[in-house]
């Protein structure tokens, strides 16, 4: 007799042995590509195909399930270039992933997925459904982890905008399903079981109280089997993964409670538990949809982000302005952007002044003053008047982008504090489930009819779901407030470092002071020439150049005169000729062509010593030097205020600047800063920083980004300041958007609250359950009151958390 392939049905011809064990018996091929087949369907948990299938293909490669043929496409490399990166021999993708329902099945992937050799990095983002995966290429495909996932029970798919918003509305619609199937189904069991609980023995018969059990039990098998469907499945993958999640607690009281309600109304002796089955499903799903809100809404204003950019912009050419989709756009075209329209794209204004309102990006409320060459950003709005602009960036190259994909990276990273914790749980749940055995054995021994009821409420009431919310949802929380404020979290521990800093260090040029100069004041040494005059012929000499000498000359009103011709001498200065006189501006050497020292026809003492200032630039009249000019780099708008505060919560200051010591001895008396060093390259910087670190301090750096890289990576937390140009290049913690230096003391205070909320959490969690077990244990907290407690517990670890996310809420609680 002919045998046929189990995998293609055709016969086997004569001579092929092709075998392969599948549910305990011995499956024949007719060739080593069905067998492969077969292999790679059933280790990839897809034997369902084998169970379902009702005909056989006239193909062998029909024969493949659709699902592995899409795997395997995922290899491919013109597939990957949408959604994957890649560095030498390392890839990383960034996909969409279904099935997750808490952070215990973020941290079961990342724990399993870590073990596998040819990955570097797995971070899973429960709240966006995200996974970023770095790995090997050479050791390990795509399509080989997409398989791992199918064998953890999730699948995962390469991220897209509308996906996940789809996802995330699918998501919210079982859970209000599942909680509503729960809910209603608890009322109807709650109240069959009312007339079990006042009935003396003698209202109802045995066959009425054996009635209402099989209704109870009815109606509680679809709140098992749906409403409870998450929590079997997360506990089945976790156990298949070999790793204790906290959802094998939950199953094993659910289980044990249903299932002896059963026998008891089967035998119609003992207990019914299903009114505290049905209690406890419909309480945990509350907490978990409520801790599922809000997560999504922390996310709504990232998520948002991108969805406020228009989908069209006027394109101003030589001819015509003309109408087009934003995709269309290219760096170097000129959009006009009206009063109240959105700027789609980072660029340069090239005509118009207006007002920009950038609190989306940088956290600032007031609106930001735009004139020619000033930069605008993607997201934010103009509020005046309209502008041109000359397009620098679009897309994903945009400021928003790279605030947008920073912010998913920070949310991403988890803290070594929310490791710890998680590893603590997963303890935490071998420790119950011990507990809850010893207390059955000894409650066994006492009275065997309270054992099972006693152990399933020390099973239910020290569920660790509160201790594992603890630490996310405050970070989660301040995080969220902290990015809408203008303070961006790079780094899974900035948060928790700035709780312990006892230094802070500063950057000079750009970080304390604006990085331009000013005209502090005008010294005239001929007094034929008025001050008025001076201005005038000074800003007319400079008006045609960029340099910040002349910006600094040319920012105040002047007459402009007619000097003419204009030569500029790179590195000197600028002259020119008006009224048969050659007035030269520039450097004193310069100035007097060619003579070192100044002359004696300048007479008068300076009214500004040169510490006080960053520059001088005179003023000559046929080689008379008749004026100077004294130039500052004038500090920015709260930092002395920012010092103060500093000083008064006992954090040392310091300035570390790669300027002349005067004049960063200048900033430091005018900021009252504890130690002051000039002279520094960046490497000296790090050094110092280093130094200070081994005589015990922790240092905060805050520089103003790729100058002071070095340096913000060797402090304990690097900050960087006004870097919206170079922002994807930065080796900091975090960035400061917000051009207000004080916002660093809200920061501060955000920061030390935040760790006190999480120990506040934490010891909420652990003091409930030590002392609610043994209440339980000594049998004085039915399971459905347990189910309640450990239910509450959670939700005041979200509620507390929440305390972070709202500066008035923020202030009137803490």
């Amino acid at each position: 007799m002919t045998t046929s392939c189990f995998h293609c049905d055709e016969p086997i011809p004569d001579g092929i042995d092709e075998t392969l064990q599948w549910k305990g018996k011995t499956r024949e091929f007719c060739c080593v590509g069905c067998r492969s087949v077969a292999s790679a369907i059933i280790e990839n948990n897809l034997d369902d195909y084998y169970n379902f299938r009702t005909d056989s293909g006239a193909k062998p490669k029909e024969l493949i399930p659709q699902q592995l043929i899409e795997l395997s496409l995922m290899d491919d490399s013109f597939i990957q270039q949408d959604f994957v990166s890649s560095s030498q021999h390392q890839k990383t993708a960034e996909l969409g992933i279904e099935g997750i329902t808490c952070a215990a099945c973020s941290w079961l992937i990342e724990t399993r997925l870590a073990k596998e050799p040819g990955i570097d990095s797995i971070q899973v983002n429960p709240v966006t459904h995200r996974l970023k995966v770095k790995w090997q290429d050479s050791q390990l495909s795509l399509s080989k982890i997409l398989k791992l996932l199918i064998s953890l029970g999730y699948r995962a798919y390469p991220f897209q905008q509308n996906q996940f918003e789809k996802k995330v509305r699918q998501e919210s619609r079982q859970y209000l399903m599942r909680l509503g199937v729960a809910g209603l189904g608890m009322m109807q069991i709650m109240m069959f079981a009312l007339g079990l609980y006042i009935s003396d023995g003698n209202d109802l018969t045995a066959q009425q109280e054996s009635f209402l059990h099989w209704v109870s039990g009815i109606v509680a098998l679809p709140i098992v089997l749906y409403s409870g469907f998450p929590f079997f499945r997360n506990a089945w993958y976790g156990l298949k993964a070999r790793h204790l999640v906290m959802d094998v607690p939950v199953v094993i009281a659910i289980s044990c409670a249903f299932v002896a309600s059963i026998i008891a109304t089967i035998r119609e002796i003992g207990t019914v538990y299903f009114d505290s089955v049905s209690m406890f499903i419909f309480f945990l799903l509350l907490g978990r949809f409520l801790e599922h809100r809000v997560r999504v809404r922390s996310l709504v204003a990232t998520q948002t982000q991108r969805q406020m950019l228009p989908l069209a912009v006027i394109r101003h050419d030589e001819h015509e302005d003309k109408t087009i989709p934003l995709y269309q756009v290219k760096t170097g075209d000129t959009l006009i952007i009206k009063a109240g329209d959105t700027i789609p794209v980072d660029g340069t204004v090239t005509q118009g002044k207006t007002s920009i309102n950038e609190s989306m990006l940088t956290g600032e409320s007031q609106a930001v003053s735009k004139q020619v060459g000033d930069r605008v950003l993607a997201g934010s709005t103009n509020i005046q008047q309209a502008v041109q602009i000359e397009v620098t960036a679009i897309g994903e190259s945009t400021y928003l982008s790279a605030l947008q994909r920073m912010t998913l990276e920070a949310a991403q990273a988890r803290p070594a504090i929310a490791h710890l914790t998680d590893r603590v749980a997963h303890y935490f749940v071998f420790a119950i489930l011990l507990i809850v055995s010893i207390v059955y054995l000894i409650w066994f021994n006492i009275d065997p009819e309270k054992a099972f009821w006693i152990a399933l409420s020390v099973l239910v009431v020290s569920c660790p779901c509160a201790l594992s919310l603890a630490t996310p949802t405050a970070l989660t929380a301040a995080s969220h407030h902290l990015s809408q404020t203008g303070f961006l979290i790079l780094k899974p521990d900035a948060l928790p470092a700035l709780e312990g800093i006892t230094l802070a260090a500063f950057d000079k040029t750009g970080t304390l002071t604006e990085g331009q100069l000013s005209l502090r004041d005008v010294q005239v040494f001929d007094q034929s020439y008025p001050t008025e005059l001076i201005k005038n012929i000074a800003g007319s000499l400079e008006r045609f150049q960029t340099h910040p000498i002349a910006q600094a000359l040319t920012q105040n009103e002047y007459q402009v005169l007619p000097l003419d011709p204009i030569e500029h001498v790179i590195g000197q200065g600028v002259i020119g000729h008006f009224n048969g006189h050659e007035f030269r501006v520039g450097t004193a050497e310069f100035c007097q062509n060619g003579e070192s020292t100044l002359t004696e026809s300048i007479t008068g003492k300076p009214t500004l010593i040169p510490g006080e200032c960053d520059m001088d630039v005179y003023l000559s009249c046929d080689h008379k030097i008749i004026a100077c000019f004294w130039l500052s780099d004038s500090l920015k708008p709260g930092a002395k205020r920012l010092f103060d505060e500093l000083h008064r919560r006992h954090i040392k200051t310091m300035i570390l600047s790669g300027d002349k010591q005067p004049r960063v001895d200048n900033i430091a008396r005018k900021l009252n800063a504890d130690s002051a060093f000039g002279h520094q390259l960046p490497e000296q910087k790090a050094a110092l920083i280093a130094q200070l670190q081994q005589q015990g301090e922790r240092v905060l750096m805050l520089g103003d980004g790729i100058n002071d890289t070095v340096v913000l990576a060797q402090a304990d937390i690097g900050i960087a300041v006004d870097t919206a140009a170079d922002i994807t290049q930065l080796n900091a913690d975090a960035v400061l958007t917000a051009n207000q230096l004080l916002h660093l003391t809200e920061v501060l205070s955000l920061a030390k609250k935040t760790q006190r909320i999480i120990r506040q959490n934490l010891t909420w969690a652990l003091a409930y359950n030590l002392i609610a077990i043994p209440f339980a244990a000594m049998g004085w907290i039915p399971p459905w009151l347990a189910a309640i407690g450990m239910t509450t517990s959670s939700i005041v670890v979200v509620l507390n958390a929440l305390r972070l996310r709202h500066r008035k809420i923020f202030w009137r609680f803490c």
